[in-house]
């Protein structure tokens, strides 16, 4: 058997197939597989062993095709006792994390030349490489996720517009916010107020917000009231651009975002977060949670069917461990601790 020696074009194919496979998701079985067809052999297995962190994992491809049900250090001698030819090349990355590649070809193959060996020692170095990429865009989404959560939990739609106002991205609290059609709406794709009036206000501080962001200034809020049908209290919207140093050109449209909070929105404090949080019982974090809702004294009892004298020795316990002496004190300091965070909010009705 010979093997033609590839192209350059050939081998930049190659690599990349093997990095497109990672960044899409792909195993890292499937990156054996086509490193072991590219190279024409019978099997491949890659070793990925932290230092101090247990045991390595190990990813086999072989011409027979996947086995589920056979581990992978049984394939992985299988391999070494029925190929006797082999090679192998080996890769660390900067956190001390060893990747290994070892290839297997039988009697009836060629021996690896020494271009094969060097593209054996390329090809670790590529699947280190799409490995790292791809866990950066993974904890990257991650980071994302949890940036989103937590500002959906604070009741603050975020919208990324470009410079002339077109949506790139909208959270889904922003999402329902233009759906409702009240104080904002999407239009033709791009962002707009109700009103005619409020929309060109809008739109100016739009403009604002990108002229400066070209001009190389800090981001600087503009807050606009939008005007809304459905509540006399008007929809509060912040514009900032997300900044850009003007010298540098990265081929990506200027961001502006737009940060909307309805004042009809509460938070819903989580009752066993308030007890975690305040070393409450069930029965005052229960009290804590209704008075933070907004409930007086007296609706709160008649929620949780307890008298008013009970709720009231409740509410003087909560102020002897929170440290505070006055109920505004109270929900204040409720709505401005961690308790937020672990709920979703919810509309006033």
């Amino acid at each position: 058997m010979s093997l033609r020696t590839p192209s350059l074009a050939e081998f930049s194919r190659q690599f990349s197939r093997v990095s497109e496979s990672l960044l899409s998701g792909g195993s890292l079985d499937q990156s054996g597989d086509l490193i072991r067809q590219q190279l024409e052999a019978r099997g491949v297995a890659i070793r990925i062993a932290e230092r101090h962190h247990g045991p390595a994992a190990l990813h086999i491809a072989d011409e027979a095709g996947p086995a589920p049900n056979r581990p992978p250090e049984e394939r992985l001698q299988r391999l070494q006792a029925v190929y006797p030819v082999r090679t192998n090349a080996s890769s660390v990355d900067a956190e001390g994390i060893r990747y290994d590649l070892y290839v297997f070809r039988s009697d009836e193959d060629h021996a690896f030349t020494d271009a094969e060996e060097t593209l054996c020692e390329i090809f670790v170095a590529q699947l280190r490489r799409g490995l790292e990429m791809s866990a950066q865009l993974s904890d990257t989404e991650a980071e994302r996720t949890v940036y989103s959560d937590v500002m959906d939990r604070l009741s603050v739609g975020v919208v990324l517009i470009d410079a002339g106002g077109r949506i790139l991205k909208s959270s889904p609290i922003a999402d329902r916010t233009i759906l409702a059609r009240d104080g904002l709406v999407a239009q033709g794709g791009r962002l707009r107020a109700t009103g005619s009036v409020d929309d060109r206000t809008l739109q100016a501080a739009i403009r604002a917000a990108a002229d400066a962001a070209l001009a190389g200034l800090p981001p600087s809020p503009r807050g606009v009231t939008l005007s809304r049908v459905q509540s006399d209290r008007g929809l509060g919207v912040v514009v900032q651009s997300l900044g850009r140093d003007p010298r540098a050109w990265t081929g990506r449209p200027l961001r502006i975002a737009v940060y909307t909070r309805d004042p009809d929105t509460t938070a819903e404090i989580e009752g066993e977060l308030v007890r975690q949080l305040f070393d409450l019982t069930p029965a005052e974090a229960a009290v804590a949670r209704r008075l933070a809702s907004g409930l007086s004294l007296e609706d709160a009892a008649t929620s949780l069917s307890i008298s008013r004298n009970t709720a009231r020795a409740h509410l003087r316990s909560i102020f002897s461990k929170s440290g505070i002496t006055r109920q505004t004190e109270l929900v204040r300091l409720m709505l401005s601790s961690a308790a937020v965070l672990g709920h979703v909010n919810r509309r006033v009705a």
